[in-house]
């Protein structure tokens, strides 16, 4: 059994480390929501309330004191965007064609009971990714062509259990972030390009409480800290700027922190409300300025990456229905205000508002054996863009002026499984298999 465990281990972290990062952005600016296929079944509603999956601990580490064996959740979401451009660019009509890039995203958790009160958990997760990649050619290929940000994170928390009615917990967040931002120059199916790739890593925390002032009443507060991501890379460019082509750049990159209040009320023995508001510190990324040996003799739109977002907003109701023993069933709504506006979208990223309906199911193979299962279908308001005089990204000519708007839709299927390993013997730190 302990060979089991250990190999159970370690294919959800090489799993994770495979996929991290690989989809679309799935909540306000790039962050990916998509971390728990049983929080995906109720709209991420009561995430940070202490509950039956050990997911919460992405936004809340205090709430592994709920699990008094060894257990282990992975989870694997397919996410299917569908993200179509029109309107009119320098380089005429021509539609982007779907921009959103299909992809499978996995996320894996630990949970150990040291003692009795002290817990130890460990999170691998991808919070944040954005793959985007238009048909060639297009109306807008000089604001965009190629766009990659992949993340990699490992948490690795404790928490200890104060009372039986309140939990605090803390972890350390280390990120591998890998990013490439490609434009045209130029029209045509082969242009050259102007862009830049690069990667670093960078640091955080994580912390929470959970408290339960009355039977069948249970509140979680989450933090996941601000990251001012380190980014060093080189320019990729060809033709006209192809004497930048290789030279070295760095820069740094402001991440947002999450704050999450979320609550999980016992209506009836079968039936539990959930509920989650959750804020978002966009605004804190600002613009991203780059430095290096040849960033001053670059053209304006490759000095910098302005993002310039407002703070994000993500509002969820949802429950749980025991139906029997073995099956309990889920579902949810969610609400989010999107940190990009018009005088920011690009491109790149054409974000706006989005309305979330999710449903889901976890059912109970044996004491030790659970298998969830949701869908999400997410839908994003039509998103006007605008880029001329007074945009960020504007070039300062007409060359990369675009005008128009952007459809969106959100498929997620997602798939995971729950177990628990050993007996229940709190006060041990190495259960008996």
């Amino acid at each position: 059994m302990g060979q089991i465990f250990k190999g159970s281990l370690r294919a959800g972290v090489a799993l994770a480390a495979l996929g991290a990062g690989a989809g679309s952005a799935l909540a306000g600016g790039f962050i990916n929501q998509s971390q728990s296929t049983v929080f995906n079944g109720s709209a991420y509603a009561g995430y940070a309330a202490p509950g039956s999956s050990p997911s919460a601990m992405f936004l809340n580490p205090a709430t592994i004191t709920g699990f008094q064996q060894i257990t282990t959740e992975n989870n694997f979401s397919l996410v299917m965007p569908n993200t179509k451009i029109t309107g009119t660019g320098r380089l005429g009509t021509a539609g982007s064609g779907d921009i959103g890039q299909d992809a499978l995203v996995p996320a894996s958790y630990l949970v150990i009971p040291l003692t009795d009160r002290l817990y130890f958990g460990a999170a691998f997760n991808a919070p944040y990714g954005l793959t985007t990649k238009p048909d060639k050619p297009w109306g807008g290929q000089m604001n965009s062509m190629t766009t990659k940000a992949r993340t990699y994170n490992l948490t690795p928390s404790l928490a200890y259990k104060v009372s039986d009615t309140v939990s605090l917990g803390f972890g350390v967040q280390a990120q591998y972030f890998d990013a490439k931002f490609i434009s045209a120059i130029g029209a045509g199916a082969d242009p050259s390009i102007a862009g830049f790739k690069g990667d670093g890593w960078g640091f955080g925390v994580t912390a929470g409480l959970t408290w339960k002032p009355l039977a069948g009443t249970a509140i979680g507060l989450g933090y996941r800290s601000r990251i001012d991501q380190a980014i060093e890379g080189q320019y990729m460019t060809s033709g006209l700027l192809a004497g930048l082509n290789g030279s070295a750049i760095k820069g740094t990159l402001k991440l947002p922190d999450r704050v999450n209040l979320s609550l999980r009320q016992t209506v009836t023995q079968e039936f539990d409300l959930l509920a989650s508001v959750e804020w978002q510190g966009w605004s804190r990324i600002g613009t991203a300025p780059l430095s290096g040996p040849l960033v001053a003799a670059a053209p304006g739109t490759l000095q910098s990456i302005p993002f310039n977002y407002k703070d994000g907003w993500f509002f969820a109701l949802g429950g749980e229905y025991k139906w029997s023993q073995a099956l309990t069933v889920r579902g949810g709504v969610a609400y989010e205000l999107s940190p990009v506006t018009t005088e920011v979208r690009t491109t790149r990223l054409p974000d706006n508002n989005r309305l979330w309906l999710s449903t889901g199911l976890s059912y109970e193979v044996n004491d030790r054996f659970t298998v969830n299962a949701s869908y999400s279908h997410i839908f994003v308001k039509e998103a006007p863009i605008a880029i001329g005089p007074g945009h960020a990204t504007y070039s300062g000519t007409l060359l990369n002026a675009y005008n128009g708007s952007a459809k969106s839709q959100i498929d997620i299927f997602s798939l995971g499984v729950t177990t628990k390993w050993g007996a229940k013997a709190p006060g041990v730190l190495v259960a008996k298999y």
